[in-house]
């Protein structure tokens, strides 16, 4: 009796397990911390790196941002639960600066410093 009551309990441990085990692995492939490289090749001097890190340090979810004048890459990671790929390229277009393949907001291209502009 002690033997089929112990198989039982260890079968539904088992099977718990299982369960908590596949359910934790799917919550951690949707959220978390991710990190991405925005191609920013607008970027001209270091008041371009100033902006962008500024700007998408604002971004709730933001947790580093790594802007490389040399590389003109600007490498972000992020909480993918807060804040997606599409708004950190936004927060850099908005800034006046193409990210990826997107293109900057002309009026905040004008706003920028004349040494921000692309010769």
């Amino acid at each position: 009796m002690f033997n089929k009551n112990f198989k039982s309990v260890f079968t539904a441990v088992t099977i718990a397990v299982m369960v908590i085990a596949f359910y934790a692995n799917s919550y951690s492939q949707k959220s978390g911390d991710d990190t991405t490289i925005i191609k920013v090749t607008s970027m001209q001097c270091g008041s371009c790196k100033k902006n962008i890190t500024k700007a998408l340090k604002k971004l709730d979810g933001v947790k580093d941002v790594d802007v490389n004048l040399d590389t003109k890459e600007a490498k972000v990671t992020y909480d993918n639960a807060i804040v997606n790929l599409t708004q950190l390229e936004s927060a850099i277009t908005a800034a006046g600066y193409d990210a990826n393949d997107k293109k900057a907001d002309e009026t905040a291209y004008d706003k920028l410093d004349a040494c921000c502009k692309k010769p």
